[in-house]
């Protein structure tokens, strides 16, 4: 009896241990590869997109409009928001077919036309593509050939969300990659270019910027951050196992998020000026209307006697012509000490 009692205990012990790590496997099995980092990026795109609708208006040299250019289309000019949110841009045609396009697209500084490189966008270029070097597969899919039941996600899409096919943009397979690109611009950059609820684009900047990491590559690279999954060594996010930015953001020209920074703070102190003017004119405005009366009265020339004086005289000679023309009986004109005592009178 006492047998079969430590059995039947053993056996529901050895089910709930196995219950338990069922329940693990399947929780360790579900990843999600640069979620937070696609999450900042977003918060990011999405505050300057937003913050757009209202500078665009502005000067062509105004700081913040320049680098608001730059941020969303890799521009100092600006752009339109709805075409690009309608169409992929031209420079990413063909791309795929770039020896190393990946690697010098997004893990590498501006080369300037060095070393006959064709690097029609870098990784400081601007914010939506970012989000291509971030969140665009890689070799054979990858991360999300990992996973048998498409539960995985890269940038919180899913394989099939992302162009699927167990292809995508990478240094070791050319001419393969196209159609996971066109997948990522429209289904994870086009959403963060939504012009939706305000959001505080220096909080958002301010929370992008303090979670970039420092990887250093020797003497070449010391100032060297990294946003995303695995960019590690001297060429970094190939998407071969690597799906990440790398900016360098003391050589020049700057990462976008570089001048964006600046710009943001040289605006806030022209913004300051800016209210403080207007502060200034609404004081005057309040100050002319506020004006004393005794100040509104003293700009006007006082009546005296002596103004008044000759008018009463006029009108009491022509009273008197008047009556000497109807009455028929000549009056002599009075004189002047008479016209004088009437006056006083």
């Amino acid at each position: 009896m006492k047998r079969m009692m430590k059995f039947c205990t053993m056996s529901m012990v050895v089910m709930v241990v196995l219950e338990v790590s069922a329940r693990s496997g399947d929780t360790g099995a579900k990843k999600h590869h640069n979620k937070d980092e696609h999450s900042r990026l977003c918060a990011v795109l999405n505050a300057a997109a937003h913050k757009w609708s209202e500078v665009h208006t502005r000067e062509p040299a105004d700081p913040l409009r320049k680098a608001l250019g730059r941020t969303i289309f890799g521009d100092e000019n600006g752009g339109d928001l709805g075409s690009l949110k309608g169409e992929l841009p031209g420079d990413y045609k063909g791309v795929e077919k770039i020896r190393d396009s990946r690697a010098s697209w997004c893990g590498e500084p501006h080369e300037g036309g060095y070393n006959g490189e064709n690097q029609a966008r870098w990784s400081g270029h601007s914010a939506p593509h970012n989000m291509i070097c971030l969140c665009t597969l890689g070799n054979l899919g990858w991360p999300l050939n990992e996973s048998d039941d498409n539960q995985d996600t890269l940038c919180g899409k899913t394989e099939e969300d992302l162009g699927g096919g167990k292809e995508g943009w990478s240094d070791k397979d050319q001419d393969k990659g196209e159609k996971q690109i066109q997948a990522t611009w429209f289904n994870v950059t086009k959403e963060c270019l939504q012009d939706g609820k305000e959001n505080n684009l220096k909080d958002a900047l301010d929370t992008f910027v303090s979670k970039l990491e420092l990887i250093p590559d020797g003497d070449f690279y010391p100032n060297r951050y990294r946003l995303g999954d695995n960019g590690v060594g001297s060429y970094p996010c190939t998407g071969n196992g690597q799906a990440c930015v790398m900016y360098f953001p003391t050589m020049d020209p700057k990462p976008w998020w570089k001048d964006l920074e600046a710009a943001i703070k040289e605006d806030a102190k022209l913004q300051k000026q800016r209210d403080e003017e207007e502060k200034r004119k609404q004081q005057e405005k309040v100050n002319d209307n506020d004006q004393p009366r005794a100040e509104r009265l003293s700009a006007t020339p006082p009546t005296t006697n002596q103004s008044e004086q000759p008018h009463k005289t006029n009108n009491l000679t022509d009273k008197l012509r008047r009556f000497n023309l109807t009455s028929g009986t000549p009056i002599s004109q009075p004189s002047s000490w008479l016209l004088s005592a009437i006056l006083l009178i």
